[in-house]
């Protein structure tokens, strides 16, 4: 296996076919998307950070202290692409995934083994690491010829008749590429230098994340726990030094943030008995304590001719139900199967080949039907659940119902937040 660091080339590279602006989650998974997909077109991925030797951390804003859920439709594109296997090792499967809504006694299971057909290998998603993950999508993309360009800072970009000229900190020569995909995350100056604006939400609130250390095995249960303030997501991690361990998303107040850091971990956890409950049994560690402010932030545009968005700068959610980056990766997938299938049958003279202005709207009014779906679902449902009116209380006992008594209901749940709705 190829080191990542041999990869990197900050000099070589003068033109390129397809150029990724950012090395972060959502950047790196499409490039190893359009290794598989596009074998004939050159890749180049730029990251701003520079990358450690192969094994290490990267210190990369994705690759930190936060944990993500990948659901089963996710599993299944890195199962295509060969990673499973190495994923499985660093992640905690999700047999079983429980929703409640604290003060009421109705609350609904979605269970693998029943929801067969919105499961993978017998899961119904994964939970792994960000820090974890880092590592491993950089070391497959050193088995293919993607090109990585570390540190790479844009600071001028371009478009042009063909596609985009990239100018670059500290080097001479520009990058030339047919397609500017931008992935460099949500508030992306990339963006605003573009005239890309977007659409966004403020939640006034926190998400609050962190490990905690549990007495009793999670058995693979994730657990989405909707409060007055916000919804709770406890997902289960694999055990670490014999301790059981989970990941927590706690959303709060805005001005309940600083007050819930600055608590002792021992008080922390009395506050998080008291909000969560004992479903997970007790309690016994937290790890540090990091926030995020939450908002809603969709950009007007994801495609112009030469250029497409993906990731959190096209589509940046709330967290209920952890549909964020398997929205992105479904993204990624449809935007290197469409290049793909396009590259396979040649460009016609006067076309400018992935960056085709027809092609990449052909993309879009693909994944416009599952980017409405899912980012209604992630800003309308925090609200109605947070709301203390009887109406509200009530038509959300409804739905929980529902999901309990109705098997296709509860199947079009599951497949939907699973990544496998038609």
């Amino acid at each position: 296996m190829t080191d990542p660091q041999s990869q990197v080339n900050p000099l070589g590279v003068t033109h390129t076919d397809i150029a990724i602006v950012g090395g972060g989650m959502a950047g790196a998974c499409l490039a190893l998307l359009f290794a598989r997909h596009c074998p004939d077109l050159h890749v180049t991925l730029l990251e701003r950070q520079p990358l450690p030797d192969s094994g290490a951390v990267l210190n990369l804003p994705s690759f930190d202290t936060r944990a993500t859920a990948i659901a089963a439709g996710s599993l299944r594109i890195f199962h295509e692409l060969g990673l499973w296997p190495r994923l499985r090792e660093f992640a905690a499967p999700i047999q079983r995934v429980q929703v409640s809504d604290r003060g009421h006694s109705v609350g609904a299971s979605l269970d693998a083994g029943r929801e067969t057909a919105a499961s993978f290998d017998g899961m119904l998603g994964a939970v792994i690491e960000n820090a974890a993950l880092g590592p491993l999508l950089y070391r497959a993309l050193a088995d293919t010829r993607a090109e990585i360009l570390a540190p790479a800072d844009v600071s001028s970009v371009s478009m042009t008749a063909t596609g985009a000229t990239l100018g670059l900190a500290g080097r001479s020569e520009p990058l030339h590429t047919r397609l500017l995909v931008v992935a460099d995350g949500v508030g992306s100056p990339l963006c605003r230098h573009l005239g890309i604006t977007t659409e966004e939400v403020d939640y006034q609130q926190e998400a609050l994340v962190t490990t905690i250390g549990l007495q009793q095995d999670h058995g693979g249960v994730a657990f989405e726990r909707f409060t007055d303030s916000g919804p709770m997501a406890l997902l289960p991690l694999p055990q670490r030094d014999g301790m059981h361990r989970a990941a927590l998303v706690w959303t709060c107040e805005r001005d309940d943030r600083a007050r819930l850091e600055a608590l002792p971990e021992r008080e922390f956890i009395r506050h998080l008995h008291r909000a969560f409950g004992w479903r997970a049994g007790r309690i016994l560690r937290a790890g540090r304590i990091q926030g995020y402010p939450l908002k809603l932030s969709v950009a007007r545009e994801q495609v112009r001719r030469g250029l497409a968005l993906v990731g959190n700068c096209a589509h940046f959610l709330h967290p209920v139900a952890g549909q964020g980056f398997n929205l992105t990766l479904r993204d990624c997938e449809a935007l290197a199967r469409a290049i793909g299938r396009a590259a396979s049958k040649g460009s016609e003279p006067g076309q400018s080949g992935p960056g085709e202005l027809d092609l990449l709207q052909a993309y879009w009014r693909e994944r416009q039907h599952d980017q409405q779906l899912t980012i209604g679902f992630s800003d309308r449902i925090p609200p109605l659940f947070a709301s203390r009116s009887l109406l509200a209380g009530g038509l959300r006992q409804v739905g929980l119902l529902g999901l309990v008594l109705a098997p296709a209901l509860r199947t079009t749940f599951a497949r939907q937040a699973a990544g496998l709705a038609p």
